[in-house]
């Protein structure tokens, strides 16, 4: 790949590439060559004519360039691939072999974006479906290599795309919903023997919550027994771990119907029962079950990201401490909180003191039993902090 278009920084702009962050923004950037198409690849070079690596470029974008390969130190030239192709066979092999230790399920998350070198591209496979989700223009270009690399690792059956995120509009993309290989339509997944209803199409994200596979194991050391309150419930992910691990009973509150449907459907599938599942507006019903007295032993929050971007920051912290008071009231005297935030922009110790806030006003305080983490499959890397999203904490009101 020796005769593609340069991109060159300013001075010093390469420092954090260089330390494996590999985003170039708009104003890092000198000068772009004159002949070149965005969305297209570039060599990306240092304000010293060093070449940095490999990569694409958006102009439309903030987020102007995003690298696929960094060298270890600039050199003259750049020659760890020779082609586009062989970059991304190497990259979406090396992904794949990331997660081979993952026996425990049959759904996987094989690519996820800037933790595999692949920007703008999210593989998960549910079984024999995969499901690709593509964020950028630049990989939007190469989607067919990407597609024929999958299908020769992985050979699914069915290939759907769904590439939703709003972040698409900002690189000028437009939403896209399609079947690429196959047919599209809810598969059953496995999971520490537990069986899902997955709707790639429908349903959220690519379908299922596969960020909190680890998490949902958490619950066995807390729920046989226990009046058990899932807030959030989705398609009932943790619902079913916690009777299956013998709760008394669960209530599960969303305010999705189709995912209410799913929820019951997901639960009578395992031959589960005691349970409850209300369709409603979760912050609503918190307010009725307080009116009616209603007490449990485990609580667990998994709400969407309340914070999008640092505008709206404030606000989320302040949803949070609202969603935990409340929570907290219907809480039985040494109460488990199992709560969550997949806001990126808000911390793990933010988080967690929204909750010691919220209990100090109902004269209560915190006990930390365990902070929790997206699943392996999800990996995140220190030197490129928006990959780590998914936070919780295990918490006994005391």
């Amino acid at each position: 790949m020796q005769n593609l278009p340069i991109v060159k920084l300013k001075p010093k702009e390469e420092d954090r590439v260089l330390k494996g962050h590999p985003w170039v923004y708009d104003n890092e950037i000198a000068e772009i060559s004159e002949e070149y198409e965005n969305g297209g690849l570039f060599i990306f070079k240092t304000s010293e004519d060093l070449c940095l690596g490999v990569g694409y470029l958006n102009e439309q974008s903030v987020i102007t360039g995003r690298l696929l390969d960094v060298l270890k130190k600039p050199a003259e030239t750049y020659d760890n691939y020779a082609t586009i192709e062989a970059l991304l066979e190497d990259k979406i092999g090396k992904a794949i072999k990331k997660r081979e230790k993952i026996k425990n399920t049959d759904a996987i998350r094989y690519i996820y974006s800037e933790s595999d070198s692949l920007p703008g591209l999210v593989l998960d496979m549910y079984g024999k479906t995969a499901v690709i989700q593509i964020t950028t223009l630049g990989m939007d270009k190469l989607k067919d290599t990407v597609v024929k690399i999958i299908e020769e690792k992985l050979k699914p059956k069915n290939i759907y795309e769904k590439s939703i995120s709003s972040s698409r509009e900002k690189e000028g993309l437009e939403k896209v919903e399609k079947v690429i290989k196959g047919s599209i339509k809810p598969v059953i997944i496995k999971e520490n023997g537990l069986d899902f209803y997955v709707d790639p199409a429908g349903g959220s994200k690519t379908g299922f919550y596969l960020d909190q596979r680890d998490n949902r194991e958490k619950l066995k050391a807390y729920v046989e027994g226990k009046d058990v309150l899932d807030l959030f419930c989705y398609t009932g992910g943790f619902a079913v771990y916690a009777l299956h691990y013998g709760a008394k009973s669960v209530k599960l509150v969303d305010s999705s119907e189709q995912a209410t449907q799913m929820t019951e459907k997901n639960l009578e599938h395992n031959n589960l029962s005691e349970f409850c599942v209300v369709k409603s507006d979760v912050f609503e019903e918190l307010k009725s079950m307080n009116t009616a007295g209603e007490k449990y032993d485990v609580i667990i929050i998994d709400p969407p990201p309340f914070s999008r971007g640092k505008t709206e920051k404030k606000g989320g912290l302040k949803g949070y401490f609202d969603l935990h008071l409340k929570a907290m009231r219907l809480l039985n005297e040494g109460g488990i909180l199992f709560t969550f935030s997949c806001s990126q922009n808000i911390s793990m110790a933010e988080l967690i003191q929204s909750a010691k806030d919220a209990a100090r006003k109902l004269h209560h305080k915190v006990e930390l039993k365990s902070q929790l983490f997206q699943a392996k499959d999800h990996p995140y890397s220190t030197a490129i902090p928006e990959t780590f999203y998914l936070k919780g904490a295990i918490l006994k009101i005391v």
